[in-house]
């Protein structure tokens, strides 16, 4: 479980610079709010990956287009949160 502390305080480093740097609608961005959602499936933390999940789907979409890989990447990942909800046919 301490590893997973650490992994989301680096993310949340990284995500404070790349917002510095790139701005909060920048696809980094949404990478990086895919990646903590990760993390937060491992803790069990469902709806908070969601959430991120759905910022992260709008800075894609936005940036690159609903036919990006990301959005395929992050719709995949939305799955999975919902998969171990037990909400399988939403999956």
């Amino acid at each position: 479980q301490g590893k997973y502390e650490m992994a989301l305080e680096l993310y949340g480093k990284s995500l404070a610079i790349i917002i510095q740097a790139e701005g909060e609608d920048h696809p980094d961005v949404a990478t990086t709010y895919n990646n903590i959602g990760l993390v937060l499936i491992q803790q069990g933390k469902y709806e908070m990956a969601l959430e991120l999940y759905g910022k992260s789907l709008a800075i894609i979409i936005q940036a690159e287009g609903e036919d990006h890989p990301d959005v395929a990447t992050t719709y995949n990942n939305i799955g999975l949160v919902l998969i171990q909800q037990g909400k399988y046919e939403m999956a």
